[in-house]
């Protein structure tokens, strides 16, 4: 990462303020994976698949700017901006990926763009309820203020629709810029106890939505505290359709550390789906980690075991067994110097469902090898 720090004389914009730092970050990878998958090949479910980008020699390069001013009455302006610089091409445009406007203090802060949106930055709920599903931001434009009241951490936004709702050659007048799809999020300490709520409204007329949006209404609360020794939460959400159906999700879950191994477990009762629930053991001791988990949510049951031990000088090992035996992997990493790692990986993918995202760490099919790099 490299920071460049410019004299107030050069900024006009913020005149009188003392300084503007500039800060560069990347990343790059150079690759090769021998396995390819064919758009139209069919997984065990008779899903078709979507062509895998990194089939032979892959390459990318990530670009990252943050502009920052610290203003005179104490706020901070800054803008960031991400882009592709190059991705399995070497020539092309370079268009921006992601970019956040904002302005903030110790206890607020606006922002605009590839941002969070308010109720899934605070909800805390429990794993795998069916009816929590918040919107989260794939690509949207949000506009989000964040404040601070009575100890809480409160948030507010919505999506930026920016489409032209009219018709331009018929002359009829288009609506312009709306917002979308208010959200609200409250999270914070409430005497032994944390908690959080959220709310998003329905919004049926939004063009732009990712995988990730949720036309539906949905309210959630939960709360969470600490006895024995175990982090206990519980929660409750609420789902309405564009029906005006509603389903609710009622879970809780337990965390509980017993010297280097850590039990955990969660139960939630389902309103419209059989009932899910899981069990987790993780194990860390000196170089040696290993998680095992199981679960039926749905329906369906899943298992997974991921271990890794680290041997020093920069050298890791990892194995996985993952999709409830249909995935597993074997991989090494080596630290070459800071920010720059070479990765050897195998994975397979029986059911051909995971798409390239074997196990917990997320290795590609087949073998690969890989350097990546970060600034």
């Amino acid at each position: 990462m490299k920071r460049i720090l410019l004299a107030s004389a050069s900024i006009v914009a913020f005149a009188g303020a003392a300084a503007a730092e500039i800060t560069f970050s990347g990343e790059a990878a150079l690759g090769y994976n021998d396995t390819e998958a064919l758009d139209g090949d069919e997984d065990a479910a008779g899903n078709l698949t979507v062509g895998d980008d990194d089939a032979g020699f892959y390459w990318d390069a990530e670009l990252g700017i943050t502009l920052s001013q610290e203003l005179d009455n104490g706020l901070v302006a800054a803008a960031t901006v991400t882009s592709d610089v190059v991705d399995n091409e070497l020539e092309g445009d370079i268009f921006a990926e992601g970019f956040v406007l904002s302005l903030t203090s110790e206890t607020a802060g606006l922002y605009f763009g590839d941002t969070d949106q308010a109720a899934n930055l605070r909800w805390d709920g429990v794993s795998e309820m069916a009816n929590d599903g918040f919107s989260e931001t794939d690509g949207e434009t949000v506009l989000r203020g964040d404040f601070m009241a009575y100890g809480l951490d409160v948030s507010v936004s919505a999506l930026v629709d920016d489409s032209f709702d009219g018709d331009e050659e018929g002359g009829l007048e288009g609506t312009g810029d709306t917002l979308d799809q208010y959200s609200v999020g409250v999270a914070g300490t409430l005497g032994a106890f944390q908690m959080s709520a959220a709310y998003q409204e329905e919004e049926r007329d939004y063009g732009f939505g990712g995988d990730d949006f949720n036309p539906n209404q949905i309210f959630g609360i939960s709360f969470g505290a600490a006895f024995a020794g175990a982090d206990i939460d519980v929660a409750y959400a609420r789902e309405e359709d564009e029906n005006g159906d509603s389903e609710s999700s009622t879970g809780i879950e337990a965390v509980y550390p017993i010297g280097p191994v850590t039990l955990g477990a969660f139960y939630v009762s389902e309103s419209d789906q059989d009932d899910g629930y899981g069990v987790a053991v993780d194990y860390v001791s000196g170089a040696l980690t290993v998680t095992t988990a199981y679960e039926e949510v749905g329906g369906d049951d899943d298992w997974a075991i991921d271990a890794g031990y680290d041997f020093g000088m920069g050298l890791n090992f990892f194995a996985g067994v993952s999709d409830a035996g249909d995935d597993y992997y074997v991989a090494g990493t080596y630290a070459l110097a800071e920010g720059a790692q070479l990765l050897v990986s195998y994975g397979e993918d029986d059911d051909r469902d995971s798409e390239d995202e074997i196990g917990d760490p997320e290795f590609q099919e087949g073998t690969t090898v890989e350097v990546s790099f970060e600034f």
